[in-house]
């Protein structure tokens, strides 16, 4: 008989702690699944999600994201520096992640974005129709005769402009912003060693500004304004160009792309 009311005292022990133990995972559940922050908000995050507010390091950034199902998240895109990616924060909604973020006011800044173009078979795009340089045509040439600057602009540009493979990115362009040509010059070995030249072989520098883009799928790398020295010459019966010195390295950036 005792140990029949012993098996029942333990029955309802255990149902008592089932319900406490359903009741505190209850609140639980409750307390996280209300947000603090809404999409929008302006927040400043501890992106070292550090367990001391002595380790902290904060930075500005604006919810994008607030999930609220079993994963409850929140996803903070931080502003990022002057032509770099901005960066992805995601923070628990849960009582022991409240101190990684706080509010901030004002408004979030511009970031720049470009708009990814795919074709059919996934191929990432230039932005623009690229120079078909696999079939880039020009008419018999000979050593001597003046440089031909509408082609020569071409046989540059496609030293740097390149589709992507198929179902890949990496597509680059060359926008031409300046193209001056210089005066003809003898071949000298020691700096034209692309072709086998002779004392009577012309070089034509010609001096390029561009802005180039390569494209990817999360991304768009730009340099801007890059200067640079090409030469142009004809070897056997066709005009070619190669580089030659940089003058300047351009300015870089990346942009986000959505």
């Amino acid at each position: 008989m005792q140990f029949k009311k012993f098996r029942v005292s333990l029955s309802w022990i255990l149902v008592i702690l089932a319900s406490t133990g359903l009741a505190l995972l209850a609140t639980s559940q409750a307390n996280a699944q209300t947000p603090q922050y809404k999409e929008g908000d302006r927040v400043e995050v501890d992106t070292l999600e550090a367990l001391s507010p002595a380790n902290a390091k904060w930075k500005k950034g604006t919810i994008i994201t607030v999930d609220t199902s079993l994963n409850m998240v929140y996803t903070v895109q931080v502003d990022p520096l002057p032509g770099k990616l901005p960066e992805i924060v995601h923070i628990p909604i849960r009582p022991y992640a409240d101190g990684w973020l706080r509010p901030l006011g004002g408004a979030a800044p511009k970031i720049e974005t470009d708009k990814l173009g795919v074709d059919a078979n996934n191929t990432v795009m230039a932005d623009r129709e690229l120079l078909d340089c696999k079939n880039l045509k020009q008419p018999p040439a000979r050593n001597g005769q003046p440089l031909p600057a509408a082609l020569a602009r071409k046989l540059i540009q496609c030293l740097v402009e390149r589709p992507a493979d198929p179902g890949s990115d990496g597509a680059r362009k060359m926008d031409i912003s300046e193209f001056a040509p210089g005066a003809p010059r003898r071949w000298n070995p020691r700096e034209d060693t692309a072709f086998a030249g002779t004392a009577n072989s012309l070089v034509y520098p010609v001096r390029v500004k561009w802005t180039q883009t390569t494209f990817y799928r999360t991304s768009n790398d730009i340099i801007a304004n890059k200067e640079q020295m090409f030469t142009c010459y004809v070897e056997v019966d066709k005009w070619y160009c190669g580089y030659s010195i940089v003058l300047k390295e351009g300015e870089k950036k990346r942009v986000q792309v959505k």
